[in-house]
């Protein structure tokens, strides 16, 4: 499947019977370049996602000092998604990614000053948020858009910069907030995240090749209002009329084409209504999506997967101290995670992008071992060892499913599609969140222990999975009716 875009500029040859066609393509490097932009892609996640990922390390300070809570910056960052798909649409992967990164850089800025709650609640919680949501979609999707044989690897590698910037970030804003406080922790992250600008300029877009074509002549004639074109059905076209190739190529035809129009014709220089103005912002978006059964079922599939996906990482190491394991030890699980995490996503990228290897199948069986791994966690799993195995195995089966989600995407729907898609999904992934991270406290509350949690969330995974069994069908079905 190629990202290629083609424009189409006609001339006439002298003998008025052929046609010189240019057809511009935009074809992906597949290479070269290409690994520019995945370092790029790679370094600008580590960034953001890294300071993402170690909000809980500031936490403490800006609860204490502002009583805020950073829950809102995960919310906005996931629901800025389809403003940031329907702005790289219109102004291109680079502009976007560069304005979120300046914005994220004004927000960690001006937080530094932040001396009330509710200017605390726009640098920290508008501004970031919504920077988040503006740098990371164009940086998943757009990588894809530089490659073709190995674009799962490259998504891979891209994504790879969540759990490096977990790594790097944990210690380094742990020695800033020592060091520098809470505000000069502000002020040196800002100038890290401004970093995000350089590294988004160099999603430099492909530039069209020119390839020529030699047509014959299609002669197209615009008949009288009170001419019905019988001109075509009383002379039907004849074998030698129609002439085919061995080249896959269209047959051409030398007969006269008679078009009737009845239409009146609108003036062109007539200004856009606020109507017409409306759906044009709206047609940015594409919620056409929403027509598609088979972006619903990926959708459903999306949103209970986010439900229970977060309970692993936010109580294992809650479950192994209640185990008797030392804290200290207790947390080297999440290290382990995301070491997991990290090489699932390199390594299913690779597996991915061999022709033979199904994308769709690789993502029903990394939720599908995930749903019951989490499902089975708090009964089999008694031992630090075992915990440590549970981990690894966990990190590894979620990348089939983290690391190919937008590679499924492309393949699926069209890879024109994708930006839209991949950001309507990071919705559902939010509400999702929203609503799944208070039941799973609420359950530990209810019953005192982590069980029923992690029964709760291994369903919701399994559930996940059984959607996108079907999906196969559904998308075969929906391409023959269309």
């Amino acid at each position: 499947m190629k990202a290629e875009n083609t424009q189409k500029c006609t001339r006439q040859t002298n003998k008025g019977k052929e046609k010189a066609t240019d057809d511009y393509i935009i074809v992906p490097p597949d290479g070269g370049y290409g690994w520019v932009v995945t370092v790029a892609s790679f370094l600008c996640i580590l960034i953001s996602d890294g300071i993402l990922y170690c909000f809980g390390l500031i936490l403490s300070e800006v609860e204490r000092i502002f009583s805020f809570s950073t829950k809102f910056v995960i919310i906005l960052i996931n629901f800025t998604g389809p403003i940031a798909s329907a702005l790289s649409n219109k102004f291109g992967f680079r502009a976007v990614v560069i304005s979120g990164s300046l914005l994220g850089f004004v927000g960690l800025l001006t937080s530094t000053f932040a001396f009330s709650v509710g200017t605390l609640f726009f640098t920290f919680g508008v501004l970031l948020g919504t920077a988040d949501g503006l740098v990371y979609t164009p940086i998943v999707v757009g990588v894809g858009f530089y490659f073709d044989k190995r674009r799962a690897l490259a998504t891979g590698i891209a994504l790879c910069g969540s759990g490096a910037g977990a790594f790097v970030f944990a210690p380094l804003i742990s020695w800033l907030l020592e060091t520098y406080a809470l505000r000069g922790t502000f002020l040196i992250l800002s100038g890290l995240y401004l970093n995000c600008a350089v590294f988004g300029s160099l999603l430099i877009p492909v530039k069209p090749v020119r390839r020529k074509k030699i047509v014959e002549d299609v002669s197209l004639k615009l008949l009288p209002p009170d001419s019905i074109g019988a001109s075509a059905i009383e002379n039907p076209p004849t074998p030698n009329d129609v002439k085919g190739n061995n080249k896959g190529e269209p047959a051409q035809s030398n007969m006269d084409i008679s078009i009737t129009e009845n239409q009146p014709v609108t003036n062109a220089n007539e200004k856009l209504s606020i109507k017409k103005c409306f759906f044009s912002i709206l047609n940015l978006f594409k919620f056409s999506l929403f027509r598609s059964p088979t972006f619903v079922v990926i959708c459903a599939s999306s949103f209970f997967q986010s439900i229970g996906w977060f309970v692993p990482s936010m109580y294992i190491t809650a479950h192994a101290v209640n185990m008797g394991v030392p804290k200290e030890k207790a947390s080297f699980l999440l290290s382990i995670l995301g070491i997991s995490i990290m090489i699932g996503r390199i390594l299913i990228g690779w597996i991915s992008d061999h022709p033979r290897v199904s994308v769709l199948l690789l993502n029903n069986i990394g939720l599908t071992i995930s749903g019951l791994l989490i499902l089975l966690c708090p009964s089999i799993l008694v031992s630090y060892e075992l915990l440590a195995l549970f981990s690894t195995i966990l990190g590894l089966a979620a990348s089939c499913t983290t690391a190919t989600r937008s590679i499924l995407l492309g393949k699926l729907l069209g890879l024109e599609n994708v930006n839209n898609s991949y950001s309507f999904m990071l919705v559902f992934h939010g509400v999702a969140t929203i609503i799944g991270i208070p039941i799973a406290g609420l359950l530990f509350d209810i019953f005192g222990d982590f069980h029923i949690t992690f029964y709760f969330a291994g369903s919701s995974v399994l559930l996940s999975a059984f959607i996108c069994y079907p999906l196969g069908r559904i998308n075969r079905w929906e391409k023959m009716r269309s």
